[in-house]
């Protein structure tokens, strides 16, 4: 009778070597590909979420700005008005309209400056577009830092919007640039926002001519 070798036990070792290999590399290509569909998603909402925050920061210091210190927004425009009593002309006030950016970029520059550093989570499920894992699983850490510096300009437009109907609009168009910290990396991040200063219907025919301020 032959004796029984050590080759079956040694095989089975092999095989299971060779299970786990394959079981930590298929884990590793999943977790590759997984994170290169998740990575976008993670970009897009973290940069979502940051201009969201900065955009109410800079709405709310208008706001606040405006309703404070109404008196500074009482002569942006004057309106003219021909024999018939229609409006033949709509024309701005370039000084006031230059003095009122300066107010109102200052008010939203203070504001980012006063803003602390916010940090946010942001839940892995979130980023698969499930409604089962929304808002589960670990989080990724977004931290954004306003870096304060504010650029403004008034613009200008009259526009009918219906038949003998036109509007009158003044606003501000802002820009600034905050730091987007995910996960350690840093990010530079536009933040562009156009706030309403003036909005005015005027009925009857869209004026021929208005003048724009140099704000």
């Amino acid at each position: 009778m032959r004796r029984a070798t050590s080759i079956k036990p040694h095989l089975k070792v092999r095989l299971r070597l060779l299970g786990v290999v394959l079981l930590v590399v298929l884990v590793w290509y999943g977790a590759a590909a997984l994170d290169a569909k998740i990575q976008p998603a993670l970009q897009e909402l973290a940069e979502y979420e940051s201009r969201a925050v900065t955009v109410e920061v800079m709405n709310a210091a208008i706001a606040q700005e405006m309703e404070t210190n109404p008196q500074r927004y009482e002569e942006l425009y004057s309106i003219r008005y021909a024999q018939d009593g229609s409006i033949s002309t709509v024309e701005s006030n370039s000084l006031a309209l230059n003095q009122a950016r300066l107010y109102l970029v200052e008010a939203v520059t203070q504001a980012l400056r006063e803003l602390p550093e916010t940090e946010l989570q942001i839940p892995w499920g979130s980023l698969l577009d499930s409604a089962l894992l929304n808002d589960r699983g670990s989080s990724w850490s977004l931290r954004i830092q306003p870096r304060g510096y504010v650029e403004g300009n008034i613009q200008e437009t009259v526009r009918e919007i219906e038949i003998n109907k036109a509007e009158y609009c003044i606003d501000l168009e802002l820009s600034t640039s905050i730091n987007m910290i995910l996960d350690g990396e840093n990010h530079l991040l536009n933040v562009e926002n156009t706030v309403p200063v003036a909005h005015i219907l005027l009925d009857g025919d869209t004026p021929s001519y208005y003048s724009q301020g140099d704000a």
